[in-house]
Parts: structure tokens; sequence; C-alpha cells
């Protein structure tokens, strides 16, 4: 029985069962009596007049005990007095003029509407205290056991239970709100549960103690703190309004770039008299020496508008792509932690400073405690995004800016949180930037994995592969942010550290090394020196392109990296000859045979005219099939327009000179008869020529 009575005194200290309470009791009497024979006895019978002022009384009656406020009462005694004169001069005239008029036995519904009434004005006396409550309690409790005494001596002794069970109620809540030195029900505080230091503390406080701390907390102290501790929650709850405009202000603020907002706007934004109210009531109870009970109040109250500005810039969730729901997130991260080190942290620390005026130990304990639970979480981020990355190459740039900033933060936090109380705030900090860290710089292994799991069939034949591009465009980001990476490898190194150059270097080979493989399918075709071609003149632009270094200051000016400037000359000229080299087997491949065709033997006078004229014209038809052949084949594959013009360039100067050569001795032999078998002029050439490695456009003759 213990248990459950305890759970119907918790349920009977609940303000919104009291509301439910009155406003049911409220409706019920008066639609009790406005049925009863009492209401015609007093005021005749309904017409339209009287039925429209009852709704609008009933109404407002209604509306007030639903929506009535937590109230000690009127601020003069004076007034209080007056209102307990009024209530018992109406009371009065009610009674007289109801006992000339009412004869005989009530009827049911004027003793339901005295039992509502009775009901609503107990509730009322819960969340009111004017002075008349418990007087028209009693009023309409006697009321009911008169009636119900005229009716049988029986039913008044009910009457009578029903009156003792209310009075007993009443007395029984009033005794345990006069336990506390506190009439009405303060608005309890949220509590979000941070584990303090222990040494600060000098206790280990569990989850379900911290979470009923504001609860138990009337008893544990003496009735001193109890006497303080109403005057706190109050100054503590008008705080607390003050949070939404601040909120308010940050939101619109962070939405902005850049962001610039001072703290000393926001700690100007707070009425003085709130602090000074909070700051009075704290140096009472810090005199009597409750500082512990003082800093987990305040602390308590900080963490719930820190973890409001937390929702109101939270990370969004939004799946439908991986890639750009972790972006976001490093983004929204970013732009929180600067907003929360370098604005709210600063206004929490002169808001503690104020509040706890003359009592520095258990304001510096108070803001770590209040702050502790938004920086942890902000620094588990960290590691959740190093984990839920699926592709650190493609997420590397945001990595990068990440280790970055918590670079820049970790200096920020050290001079926020000096002390002991927070060292382990720092230390989370530091791990954070080691995970960070240490995945900058693995990039060349993963970069090294991803070239090594990369398809061994081309995905585009004769193209670019995206595996060049995703190397490449990585070993860009890599080079935009060189001195960080630097940096990364210096701090965290593994055991063997070859320069930044051989790194890069050597990471570009295996991408070649790896294409050649690829492309042995296409031995006999030409297709592998053209698409060695390709992919070795897109590897040569991006080396030559120049990025930014966002950190690396030259004269004021932003310093540009290429690779050509980390590489070095000897590596361009190198890979340089390396594209001549795949030309020169393209040409060979694709048009010696060809060229073959188109040789005239000077040298051999012993054959007879006949026979030359025949071979001549054997070759030039040859030379037309596989010439078309080439031209059909080839005008299907794609080259960079660089590598197009170099190529048809190179097959002209090659091609043309000999084609010329052949048809004019042709022409010398036959005349006009040679024109039967020349399928192609010098012209038609040179535009069968510029018609290749088009991708796929048809040709016209």
């Amino acid at each position: 029985m213990g248990p459950l009575l305890n759970q119907i005194k918790m349920w009977l200290k609940h303000p919104q069962l009291w509301s439910f309470v009155r406003f049911a009791s409220a409706v019920l009497g008066l639609l009790c009596y406005a049925l009863s024979s009492s209401f015609n006895s007093l005021f005749g019978k309904w017409n339209m007049l009287k039925t429209f002022l009852y709704c609008v009384f009933s109404f407002i009656i209604c509306t007030a005990v639903l929506f009535i406020k937590v109230s000690h009462g009127p601020g003069s005694l004076r007034l209080k007095a007056h209102l307990a004169f009024l209530v018992l001069m109406i009371t009065s005239f009610y009674s007289f003029y109801f006992d000339k008029a009412v004869n005989g036995k009530p009827d049911a519904y004027s003793i339901a509407s005295c039992a509502a009434f009775a009901v609503m004005f107990l509730g009322l006396s819960r969340h009111s205290n004017c002075g008349f409550e418990l007087d028209l309690l009693y009023f309409f409790l006697a009321a009911l056991t008169i009636q119900l005494t005229r009716i049988k001596w029986v039913f008044g002794i009910l009457g009578a239970c029903y009156s003792y069970a209310l009075i007993m109620i009443h007395s029984g809540l009033d005794a345990q709100q006069g336990a506390n030195g506190y009439h009405g029900v303060p608005e309890e505080p949220h509590v979000i549960q941070v584990d303090p230091p222990e040494s600060l503390l000098n206790s280990s406080i569990t989850q379900d103690s911290a979470i009923t701390q504001v609860d138990s907390h009337s008893q544990e102290v003496n009735n001193d703190f109890a006497l303080i501790k109403p005057g706190l929650l109050s100054s503590l709850k008008a705080l607390k309004k003050q949070n939404r405009k601040l909120l308010g202000l940050l939101y619109g603020q962070s939405l902005m770039e850049p962001f610039d907002l001072d703290d000393n706007l926001l700690i100007d934004m707070l009425p003085c008299e709130i602090i000074n109210n909070i700051n009075e009531t704290f140096k009472m109870a810090l005199a009597a020496g409750y500082e512990k009970e003082c800093c987990h109040l305040y602390s308590n109250c900080r963490r719930e508008f820190l973890q409001q500005f937390l929702s109101e810039l939270e990370l969004k969730h939004t799946r439908e792509d991986h890639n750009v729901f972790i972006t976001h997130n490093i983004l929204s991260w970013n732009r929180t932690f600067k907003i929360a080190l370098r604005v709210l942290f600063l206004y929490e620390r002169r808001l503690c400073d104020r509040v706890f005026f003359g009592f520095s130990s258990v304001g510096d304990l108070s803001f770590v405690l209040a702050c502790k639970e938004l920086t942890t979480h902000l620094l588990n981020f960290v590691n959740t995004i190093v984990v839920d990355i699926r592709s650190p190459l493609a997420m590397f740039r945001r990595v990068v800016s990440m280790f970055e900033e918590l670079n820049d933060m970790i200096t920020e936090l050290e001079s926020l949180f000096p002390d002991q109380a927070g060292v382990s705030l720092r230390n989370d900090a530091i791990k954070a930037r080691r995970r960070l860290g240490e995945t900058i710089r693995d990039v060349f292994k993963n970069l090294e994995n991803l070239i090594h799991c990369d398809s061994a069939i081309a995905d585009v034949p004769g193209g670019i592969e995206p595996i060049t591009c995703d190397v490449m465009n990585c070993l860009g980001a890599i080079v935009r942010v060189m001195p960080m990476i630097e940096k990364a490898f210096k701090e965290y190194p593994t055991t063997t550290c070859p320069s930044f150059p051989a790194k890069i270097a050597w990471m570009i080979e295996l991408l070649e090394n790896h294409l050649e493989a690829k492309y042995k399918i296409y031995t006999g075709t030409s297709l592998d020196y053209v698409a060695m071609m390709n992919n070795t003149m897109y590897i040569k632009l991006e080396t030559l392109k120049h990025f930014p270094s966002a950190r690396f200051m030259d004269f004021g000016r932003v310093k540009r990296y290429s690779f050509a400037e980390i590489l070095g000359d000897n590596w361009i000229q190198k890979h340089t000859g390396e594209f001549q080299k795949n030309l020169e087997d393209y040409q060979r491949s694709s048009w010696d045979e060809v060229l073959g065709l188109l040789k005239l033997d000077n040298n051999n006078e012993s054959l007879a005219k006949d026979v030359a004229i025949e071979s001549m014209k054997e070759k030039l038809k040859l030379f037309n099939i596989q010439f078309e052949e080439i031209c059909c084949t080839q005008s299907k594959w794609f080259v960079s327009y660089e590598i197009r013009k170099e190529i048809i360039v190179s097959v002209e100067n090659m091609l043309l000179p000999a084609y010329g050569s052949f048809v004019g001795r042709l022409q010398d032999v036959l005349g006009k008869a040679s024109y039967d078998y020349i399928q192609y002029g010098m012209l038609e050439i040179k535009a069968r020529l510029n018609r290749l490695f088009l991708g796929g456009k048809r040709m016209s003759r």
C-alpha cells in the first residue's frame, strides 16, 4: 500500500490534474445549477436574455478556472481582505434569498451543483491564494450537507463524509506545501544529466539521482534553503523566458555569412533585475553552505538553454545522398562549434561571473557543468564522422577542414577551461583531433587501396577512366591542403615516411601501371595506345593546374602550388616523353601497314610494265579497304581535343605525302584511266582524318 499511496500523492500534486478537475467541476456545476429547481425559484423561468447572460457568465467562469496561473495572492493584504469581504457578502445574500425562495426538498441537480462547485474551489485553492477559495469551499460543502439532510438525515451523514474527505485532501496537500515553504506548484527545471568531475563534487551522482535532483532537493536540505529555493526557482524561470529571445537572435545570425555576433550583445539583452535577483538569492544560499545545491540548480537551467541551441542548429539526417549528408553535417558542425566557442560559451562565462559574483570557485564549476554536455556532443560528432565516412577520399577535404578548425578550437578550449575542471574536455578535443589527423595521414594508403580495388576491365573504352579522375582529384585536394597534410604526417608519423613529392610521384606511377595492365585487353587494336594517351594527357593537364592553399600566405597573397612545382621539371619531361612514345606506338600500330602499301618500288626494273600496273592497282585497292576500316573504327573512339589535334597532324604529315606520290605515279602510268581506281582525293583523305576520334559521329563521304 505504501508505494500506491505515494503514487497517489504524487498524482494529486500534478498541476495538470487539478486544471482538469477545476474545469470539469465548473462545467458540471454550472450545467446542473441551470437545470435545478433552485435556479427557477431564484431567477424565474428561462428566456433568451437569461440564457445569453448565463452562457456568457459560464464561459467566463470556465475560462478563468482553466487558465488561471500560479499565484501567491494579491500583493496587498488590504486588497485580500476586501476580496474576502466581497465574497462573504455575496454568499450571505445568496443564502438569504435561497432560503426564502426555496421550499421543500431540493432536487438532484441542486445537490450535484453544490458538490461540483466545492471540488472546483478545492482546485482553485491549489493554484491561487486570494483568500476566498476556502471560504467558498466550506460554503458549498455546508450547502450540500444541508440539502442532503432535508431529504433524509442519513444522506446528511453522507454529505458530512464527502465534506470531510475534501477538507482532509486540502489539508494534506497544504501540509506538503508548507514543508517546502512554498505555496503553488513551481515549474521544475529541465534536467540534462552530465556526470560532473568526482573530485569537484566530492560524491558520485548516479543517473537516477541526477534525474530526480530537483524533486528530492527540498528533502535533502534544511528549512533555510527550502525558504530560499522558491525565490531562486522563480528567478531562474524568469531567466529561462529570456532564452527564447537569445535563441531567436542566435539562429538568425547563424544563417548569415559571415557570422558576426558579439557576446556582449547577448549579456546586455538580459534585464539587470533578473541577474541581480539570482545573485542575491545565491548569496544567501552560498553563505549558508549550499554550494552543491546552487551549482546543480543553475547548471541544469543553463544546460537546457544550450540544449535548445543545439536543437535549433541540429545536424540534419537527410539520407538522399550519403556524401551530401556527411558534407552538410560537417558544415553544420563547423558552424555550431564556432558559435558555441566564440559566442555562447563566452556569454555563459560572463553570466556565471555575474551570477556568482564573490564565489568564483562555484561559478567555475557551474560553468563547466553547464557547457560540458554540448562540448562533449560536438567532440563525439568527430568520432562519429570518422567512422561513418564510407569513402575517406571523397570527404578528404571536409576531414581536413575539421582537422584545421579543431586545431584552432583546442586553443580556445584551453582559454575557456583553464583549470582542472576542463582537463577532460581538452583531452577529448585532443583525441578527436588525433582521429582526424590519422585519417588524413592514411590518405595515400586509402588511395592505393582505391587503385588496387579498381576493376581490371576498362569502364570507358579508349576514354578517360573514372579511376584516373578520382585519383587526380584526390591528389589535387591533397596539394590544395599540402601544409596541413605535412603537419599531420609530422605529428602522427608512420614507420615509413618518404617525402611528400615522392609520395605524389609514386601514386601517379602506380595509377599509370594499373592503366597499362588494364588496357592489355586492347593489344593489336591500337586502342590501348589511344586510351593511354587520353589518360596520360589528363594526368599531365591536372599536374599543370595551380591550386590555392588556404593556409600558406606569401606577402599577403595566397600562394599557389602545382604538381609541377612539387614534382619538378624532370618529372614533367619524363611524363611528356611517355606521351610521345604512346603516340609513336599508335602510329606504328595503326598506320605502318597502310603506309607500306603506298611505297613505290623504283629499283625493281625487271618487272614488266603490265605487272607493275597490276601491282599498283592491287595496292591501291587494299589501301582503300584498310583506310576505310581504320576510319570507321577510330571515328567511334574519343580523345580530348588536344590529343586529337596532335594525332591528326602527325598522321597527315605521314600519310598525305606518301598517298600523293603514289596517286601521282599511278596517274602518270594510266592517265585518265587512273580515276577508275582512285577512291579518295587528297582533300577527301584529309576530311576523313579530321573526322577521327569524334566518339561515334557519322562520317559523310
